[in-house]
């Protein structure tokens, strides 16, 4: 029996021997800590977006320059691809053209929104500015600008859209005085009042009647910054004088042009007007709401 046991405690510790060896031929492996992975980040959304719009400003001499030039001049802006259009010289209404003009314009172009601001009374009815564009206008204005020692008063024609603010003039002629630097200074108190830190661009285009480094222009040039070159505009056939515009307020959104044109045309421009148009593509950011 002793025999018995003996054999028994041998096969008991063979066993444990055997154990012992398996359990140190297992590799040695720790436990893996868990990392939470962080969630990716999100792009953050922009907030404001680069637009870009065409202008033109063209005195279209009552679209009447040698002859009846509606229907060309009609044609010439609606090659132009313009977001908004400044035009001086119009008639509404009288005895010389008996139609409302910028309106004849504004359908010929598919139906734009359109402003007329009548500079004065003429031939039984009115004379002046017109403002254009195919977006909707939120509010529109009128702004006279006083005669004072100069030869006529003069308007500007005002409005504003979801994009911008912008106007279209046609100031005073001279010299001797330079009427039109009375206006000028009266345009820039009107719009320092209404309009300096405005959170949309304020565009200003139109016949200014005098050369650059003119008293009116640099009377405009402390508001203003020309987004237009000097080119010559006037008379055509042979230009000789610039007196075409385009201005950005310098105390509202900043405005680039990125293209700055004397626009040509298949058709005769020397026929339709005795002013060249001028033509500027703006870039500028807008907040996104």
């Amino acid at each position: 029996m002793l025999r018995c046991f003996s054999l028994l405690l041998s096969f008991l510790l063979a066993v444990e021997a055997m154990a012992g060896c398996r359990g140190t031929s297992q590799p040695n492996v720790q436990p893996v800590p868990y990392i939470e992975e962080p969630e990716p980040e999100e792009e953050p959304l922009p907030k404001t977006e680069t637009v870009e719009r065409t202008i033109v400003t063209y005195n279209v001499a009552a679209l009447g320059h040698g002859g009846d030039k509606t229907e060309r001049i009609a044609a010439f802006l609606a090659s132009l691809d313009a977001d908004y259009v400044g035009l001086n010289e119009l008639d509404s209404c009288n005895s010389r053209h008996n139609v409302y003009q910028l309106k004849v314009l504004a359908d010929r172009l598919g139906g734009w929104n359109c402003h007329f601001a009548s500079a004065f009374d003429f031939a039984g009815g009115g004379y002046g500015n017109g403002a254009m564009t195919p977006y909707p206008i939120l509010s529109e204005q009128t702004i006279p600008l006083a005669k004072g020692s100069g030869h006529e008063p003069r308007s500007i024609a005002l409005i504003e859209t979801e994009d911008i603010v912008f106007g279209a003039l046609h100031l005073d002629f001279g010299p001797p005085g330079e009427p039109s630097y009375d206006q000028a200074v009266a345009l820039n108190d009107w719009f320092n009042e209404h309009y300096a830190g405005y959170g949309k661009p304020v565009i200003l285009v139109g016949d200014f009647n005098t050369d650059p480094g003119t008293p009116t222009q640099n009377e405009m040039e402390r508001n203003w910054t020309r987004l237009s070159d000097p080119v010559l505009s006037w008379p055509t056939g042979t230009a000789t004088m610039c007196l075409d515009y385009v201005f950005c307020l310098k105390s509202a959104v900043p405005v680039e042009a990125v293209e700055k044109s004397r626009p040509q045309s298949d058709d005769d421009l020397d026929e339709l007007s005795d002013h060249y148009p001028v033509r500027v593509k703006i870039r500028y950011e807008r907040d996104i709401k």
